[in-house]
């Protein structure tokens, strides 16, 4: 068994020790050939694999089940919220939903950018020094070819997307994390290598067995994509792999401390960087008014996401009122948060359990507290506050910080680059402030309780990742 507070194994175990991988036969051999083999797939057969993992991950399979046993072993929530993600898992792999992706972030071109050169459908402009030497009658005869000789110039010129090697160190605030850059990879025919954090290792384990399931090595994704996992720092493995021209491209998740570690090696590798980010809620008088206990529940989902630990979690609710209506919606909040803890079952580990009493003795001692449980093993927890608050210090466990405004745009204060999601109700509300808020840095402004819902090519953190991902060629 596992100790979930310590992370320490108990009583008669069984462990598996794999050695850290030998980071030189994560390279390939001959990138130019990976790359052109890579070409010659038709998006056709990416959109065929990737339903065919999902198919496989469907089946009655005893790796996703472990991966489920390993997960809730180790994790601080119940046992159910992992068996959803889980049985969610195979829809993420829908081939359909990868090619209008695809389409909607590479633009006019999409997925035929993919496959062939496309003809852009633009004059050409001849540059300075042509223009010159057709303008000087000494040059002329060496400038412009010979009548009935085509020079080999373009009537139109062409474009492609070409697939890119690729590294893809991901982080563990989310099993679901390694699933979304292993499909970035694949949504632009890369040559892959994909690294786990521990905390789901377990998920990408359940993936490799459907990826051998569903064609053991035969098709080109599968030849030149690795999932392996040493741990974060080991030197002998991240030296050769972060070194410049070990990849075209790197994704990298992770804490500032890691991107700042990563970013130090691979000269001027193009680099993509996920850093931590948070989320706020902006709650107006006139959706307390008009429905207070469907406007908790909905700011509640938001602050739930991936049990606090993902970009779109919502820690910080800013009401609008004086503070008697914020208690009353901490009131609310509190009572909407048990019921949560009640259906999912959560309890913070010793750690987070020291990190919440030393806010309540430091920082919030001053703050409103409505508590489900009792000190030290709170469940989850509401704390009005009465000021700013930096949101860097948050621990996460089930804490929603509440804050009063007079004016939700006088709220604007708690809002910059840091904060990646911003709900808000009601939608006049949403409408009124989203070209301010998304000039301070947000990058999605929602409706409030919309935190989780997206769409195939919808940009992250601001990007449109898989632009990032493919190498421009023109022709």
């Amino acid at each position: 068994m596992v100790d979930r507070d310590s992370l320490t194994l108990t009583g008669d175990v069984q462990v598996l020790a794999l050695p850290a991988p030998d980071p030189h036969e994560l390279l390939e051999p001959d990138p130019g050939a990976a790359v052109h083999d890579l070409m010659r797939m038709p998006f056709g057969e990416v959109c065929a694999f990737v339903g065919a993992v999902g198919e496989a991950l469907s089946a009655p399979n005893a790796g996703v089940a472990a991966a489920g046993d390993l997960l809730a072993a180790t994790s601080q929530v119940g046992d159910r919220a992992h068996r959803a993600f889980l049985a969610q898992l195979p829809e993420l792999f829908d081939g359909q939903t990868v090619r209008a992706m695809v389409d909607r972030e590479l633009g006019a071109g999409g997925t035929a950018s993919l496959d062939a050169w496309v003809p852009v459908d633009e004059r050409l402009v001849t540059g300075v020094t042509a223009r010159m030497a057709t303008r000087t009658p000494s040059l002329r005869a060496v400038a412009e070819p010979a009548a009935g000789a085509s020079g080999g110039r373009l009537d139109r010129p062409l474009l492609r997307a070409l697939p890119t090697t690729q590294l893809h160190l991901t982080a563990g605030n989310a099993p679901v994390v390694p699933v979304i850059s292993l499909l970035w990879g694949w949504s632009t025919k890369g040559a892959c290598v994909v690294k786990p954090a521990s905390e789901s290792a377990a998920v990408v384990a359940a993936l490799a067995g459907a990826l051998q399931a569903a064609d053991a090595g035969h098709h080109p994704l599968a030849r030149h994509t690795t999932l392996a996992y040493w741990r974060g720092g080991e030197e002998h493995v991240e030296d050769v792999l972060l070194a410049e021209g070990a990849f075209d491209r790197r994704v990298v998740w992770g804490s500032s401390e890691a991107l700042a570690s990563l970013t130090r090696r691979g000269g001027p590798t193009d680099t993509i960087l996920l850093r931590p980010r948070h989320a706020v809620s902006l709650v107006g008088r006139d959706a307390l008014r008009a429905d207070l206990p469907g406007t908790v529940r909905r700011a509640a989902v938001d602050s739930l996401v991936a049990n606090q630990q993902a970009c779109m979690s919502s820690l910080l609710h800013v009401v609008e009122g004086d503070d008697g209506e914020a208690d009353a919606y901490a009131t609310e909040l509190a009572r909407v948060l048990a019921r949560w803890d009640e259906a999912l079952p959560h309890r913070p580990s010793r750690a987070a359990q020291s990190r919440l009493l030393a806010l309540r003795r430091g920082p919030l001692a001053s703050a409103r507290w409505y508590v489900n449980g009792s000190w030290p093993e709170v469940t989850s927890a509401v704390a009005r506050i009465g000021g700013a608050f930096d949101l860097s210090r948050h621990p996460g466990s089930r804490l929603v910080l509440v804050r009063a405004t007079a004016d939700l745009r006088a709220a604007l204060d708690a809002v910059g680059p840091a904060v990646a999601n911003v709900g808000v109700a009601p939608e006049s509300a949403r409408v009124a402030l989203r070209d301010e808020l998304a000039a301070l840095g947000v990058d999605n402004v929602l409706p409030l309780g919309d935190a989780e819902r997206g769409y195939a090519g919808r940009p992250h953190d601001g990007m449109r990742v898989l632009n990032r991902l493919i190498r421009w060629v023109n022709a």
